[in-house]
């Protein structure tokens, strides 16, 4: 492969900036053809991001004869069929996150692609972010000493509520997105969780409905114990009052302790053994997944296997959200 050709299977909100972008800018590699349902937004797309071809129909994306790795940035429900189909198609595939609204079903596109000996990737790019490198690199060159525990605190307004609510945001309808804010945020923070502090040996999960306003949950709550012994505390809330936003990631070790934010760039805060603070101060890139995808775009180019949010790590990720949620 001397260039990786992208083809977008539904270029919506997160194409605008966070990802499809990157594809275009980054060496070797360009953007074919995109597709979404809506034919008005999906050539508006194409004409705004100066891609030649556009369509509404996922299989044109699939079957494209230029075209040699595939981004599926739908909601979750659809995930599953599309990427089956790639894989029978015989090519790279990206997949936005969660990987599918199910763990089964990440099982099932997991060993489509392994069959087939295709690459298979998911979006967890906060990996590959510098702040979380940052912290990688902290814990790894013994900074925090013996890790002992960490925390997380994630709490979200409810966002303007009416009678079409639910219709309106698909990210809490559990038919279309699984778990609601839990399986969409959350699932950022237990992947980033097991890239910095080791595999997750067991959870223990709450997880309720409180505002009635959908069907997903709202609260959710657990315990987890890592297989190196640290545990772990992590609280989400989704139904907070309008000002009651709390984005806290805490790492505690024996001689020093993280305290970062896990959805924005503000400075990592380390702590030293004797009560120092040093603050590093990493701002995110304009393409907040431009460095995993350019991970991706190597690892095709080269066929390397340096990248780390392969389809097996997504599948973990949703292994993990299920036994919390009881989804």
């Amino acid at each position: 492969m001397k260039q990786v050709r992208w083809g977008i299977i539904g270029v919506g909100d997160v194409c605008e900036v966070k990802s499809a972008p990157a594809m275009y800018k980054i060496p070797n590699s360009t953007v074919i053809a995109v597709m979404r349902r809506d034919a008005e937004k999906a050539k508006d797309y194409a004409k705004r991001h100066g891609i030649e071809e556009w369509t509404t129909d996922a299989d044109e994306i699939i079957q494209h004869p230029e075209i040699n790795a595939i981004y599926i940035a739908t909601p979750p429900k659809y995930h599953k069929n599309y990427a089956l189909k790639v894989a029978q198609a015989g090519k790279a595939c990206y997949i936005e996150k969660p990987m599918a609204i199910h763990y089964a079903a990440c099982v099932e596109i997991e060993k489509a692609f392994k069959a087939k000996k295709l690459p298979l990737f998911i979006a967890y790019y906060r990996t590959c972010l510098p702040n979380f490198l940052k912290a990688k690199e902290l814990i790894t060159n013994g900074s925090l000493g013996t890790l002992l525990q960490v925390q997380i605190n994630l709490t979200k307004p409810l966002d303007v509520v009416d009678a079409n609510y639910a219709q309106r945001n698909w990210r809490v309808d559990p038919k279309l997105a699984g778990d609601g804010y839990f399986y969409d945020l959350g699932s950022h923070q237990l992947n980033i969780l097991e890239f910095l502090i080791g595999a997750i040996e067991h959870v223990q999960g709450i997880a309720i409905n409180q505002s009635k306003i959908y069907k997903a949950s709202d609260v959710v709550a657990a315990n987890i114990l890592f297989k190196n012994h640290v545990v772990g505390s992590c609280f989400w809330a989704f139904n907070t009052a309008s000002k009651q936003r709390q984005d806290e990631l805490i790492i505690l070790g024996s001689k020093g302790s993280i305290k970062m934010a896990c959805f924005n760039d503000r400075p990592l805060e380390y702590t030293n053994a004797e009560g120092i603070v040093t603050l590093f101060d990493l701002p995110y890139p304009e393409h907040v997944q431009q460095p995993l995808i350019s991970s991706i775009v190597q690892d095709l180019l080269h066929k390397t296997k340096k990248t780390y949010s392969t389809g097996s790590i997504g599948s973990r990720t949703q292994y993990w959200l299920e036994q919390i949620s009881g989804m």
